[in-house]
């Protein structure tokens, strides 16, 4: 993750990497179908949506230059690496990103023909309802991290000095 987000590994490498290590050949928009790529880390399918919608996947490129991320979108990133490093457990309910459209069925499609889209659109609404309730129920601003007093002791433990005689002079 850290190696896509600074512009190192494109994001080919990273989707293969992914699916080398996590998601065992799975690519991140399907490995939920997977037995293997199952984890009992509930935190590595929301890092991996979240990895997903960083980049371009109809083309092969690294994220530098044009392609950057946003300081905001690196920070989150910064966030869950440290979160990755922390014994704590990833403690937000399960949210579904995709959308309503990938899980209707026929009937629901008709549904859409004949309300003009109105189907569409309250199933849209309902789960923006839900995010925004998700939200609601922790520190959202220190996602992943569900407290901010976690997020914040977890700062002061530094996994990546740790060991490190001159720490203070980077």
């Amino acid at each position: 993750m850290r190696q896509l987000s600074v512009g190192l590994y494109s994001n080919d490498d990273f989707e293969y990497n992914i699916g080398e290590d996590v998601t065992k050949g799975w690519l991140p928009e399907h490995y939920y179908r997977s037995k293997l790529a199952k984890t009992d880390d509930p935190v590595i399918i929301p890092i991996l949506e979240l990895c997903w919608g960083l980049y371009d996947d109809t083309r092969n490129h690294k994220l530098a230059s044009a392609d950057r991320l946003l300081p905001e979108d690196l920070r989150v990133i910064a966030r869950c690496i440290l979160f990755l490093h922390s014994n704590l457990e990833y403690e937000w309910p399960k949210f579904d990103t995709k959308s309503p459209i990938f899980s209707f069925s026929l009937i629901d499609l008709l549904l859409i023909l004949f309300t003009l889209g109105q189907n569409f659109r309250n199933k849209r609404k309902a789960q923006l309802q839900a995010y925004e309730e998700l939200k609601k129920s922790g520190d959202f601003d220190c996602w992943p991290f569900y407290r901010q007093a976690d997020y914040e002791q977890q700062l002061t433990i530094q996994p990546f000095l740790a060991g490190h005689s001159n720490a203070h002079s980077l």
